[in-house]
């Protein structure tokens, strides 16, 4: 199987030390390119437990969002196998509202932060709970628009 997904992505300890394949995965939407082969191709099934590793939540909070089963992803990791295209695409959002996030608080820390606490625009649900479906992200990403906007939130 042919890997598309860049050696930042799939090897963590190219970033340096203090860096991760998720947090590689937001550098690479940063960077401006095209991820929609990649996503097609599917993601390293061990991005997962490095996106818990980057919010500092337990990885089937990842798994949850990403809507990948404890035993699939165990099964994937065991194999060095690629998720499939849905669940690249979950990630893949992940790391897109993370970087608007980031954006909009200038500072990655609080950005992490604002996504896993709880907050009133979500009826007390974390915003990075409802990043599981594209019609929650949007709901984010208007938050995160009034915010940066100077809208009250």
């Amino acid at each position: 199987m042919t890997k598309v997904v860049s050696p930042d992505i799939t090897h963590p300890e190219q970033t340096g030390s203090t860096q991760n394949s998720f947090a590689a995965l937001r550098r690479e939407l940063k960077s401006g390119r095209d991820l929609v082969q990649a996503i097609r191709t599917g993601f390293e099934a061990d991005l997962l437990a490095a996106a818990g590793d980057y919010f500092e939540v337990p990885a089937a909070r990842i798994r949850a969002i990403a809507r990948v089963t404890d035993t699939t992803a165990h099964r994937l990791v065991k194999r060095h196998a690629l998720l499939d295209a849905s669940a690249s695409e979950r990630l893949w959002r992940l790391a897109d509202v993370a970087a608007m996030a980031e954006d909009v608080f200038e500072d990655e820390l609080a950005a992490k932060q604002w996504l896993r606490s709880p907050n009133q625009a979500f009826l007390g649900v974390a915003p990075i709970d409802y990043l599981d479906t594209e019609p929650g992200a949007k709901a984010v990403r208007q938050v995160l628009n009034a915010i940066a906007t100077g809208g009250a939130v």
